[in-house]
């Protein structure tokens, strides 16, 4: 089915001529008799009765046009709410992000909420990484290195990842002088990249070092509340650790040797043609990240 054809066929209808339906659609006379007799010989029907004067149905034309006329307006105006996903805030946005960013993400999405009425969203937290495809995620908040090269990343800031543990736990095992006696120390390990137990710690000057230990969790949120009760050594970042830090219920341990930059990501699958949904939100974690 060639919907431009039957457009033609709808617009001279009801223009009344040919020449009219022409000059309107921006096409030559000629041209547009012989598309619109295509469409005759295509369906094997007469569909318009043309004299010098005037131009009529023909009963296959005028049951054609009155079926034909509810359709195209549908397709109108299905491809109107399509294209003002391109230009309105509007629709549902899927977000995906680590559970220790959830809270304050929430609070960016309800401002934006509050800006534009006719969004709707969805946070997902977890600690997995998602599928951006098969998923359905509009775009996802990631920490660390991207490994699918098929998705588009925008870097929204860096936070340094270091080993902490409460004044607590330093006052009864004592504070580490160096990275060789953290073997004698309770260590809290979180879960590397492909979702086993943390082997080693990274290293300031780009090494990495074995680590051990009984207490394990995917959740940095756990891991925090666990330096916090005084059960160890964790290794933490800004974003999760921040505020225990700032107001002392946290301390860096070797500081100088134990840490890295952790880079944070807005991760979407396309680079071009994005609905203006997931472009004013990554604008907002943007600017979310660099007040924080």
């Amino acid at each position: 089915m060639d919907l431009g054809e039957h457009q033609l066929f709808l617009t001279t209808v009801e223009r009344g001529s040919i020449t009219a339906a022409a000059d309107e659609l921006g096409i030559s006379r000629p041209t547009l008799s012989r598309k619109l007799a295509s469409l005759e010989q295509r369906l094997g029907l007469a569909l318009l009765h043309r004299t010098t004067r005037r131009l009529s149905l023909t009963p296959a034309g005028r049951r054609l046009y009155e079926e034909l006329r509810p359709l195209l307006d549908e397709v109108s105006r299905v491809e109107a709410a399509i294209t003002e996903e391109r230009d309105e805030v509007s629709g549902r946005l899927r977000v995906s992000a680590p559970p220790v960013l959830g809270p304050e993400l929430g609070r960016v999405l309800l401002d934006l909420q509050r800006t534009h009425p006719r969004l709707a969203v969805e946070l997902v937290t977890d600690i997995r990484w998602a599928e951006l495809r098969s998923d359905g995620i509009d775009v996802a908040v990631r920490a660390g290195r991207i490994q699918d090269r098929d998705l588009v990343h925008r870097r929204l800031g860096s936070a340094d990842v270091s080993a902490l543990a409460s004044p607590g736990y330093l006052a009864r095992h004592g504070t580490p002088a160096t990275v060789e006696e953290l073997a004698s120390h309770r260590l809290l390990r979180g879960h590397a990249a492909d979702g086993s137990p943390q082997r080693s710690w990274p290293l300031r000057d780009g090494g990495r070092l074995s680590v051990d230990g009984d207490f394990v969790s995917n959740d940095q949120r756990v891991l925090l509340e666990a330096a916090l009760a005084d059960g160890g050594v964790a290794l933490l970042s800004e974003v999760s650790g921040g505020e225990a830090l700032a107001d002392g219920r946290l301390e860096r341990v070797l500081p100088a040797e134990i840490g890295a930059e952790l880079f944070l990501h807005a991760v979407f699958a396309r680079r071009t043609l994005q609905p203006a949904r997931l472009k004013v939100f990554v604008d907002a974690l943007v600017t979310w990240f660099a007040d924080r």
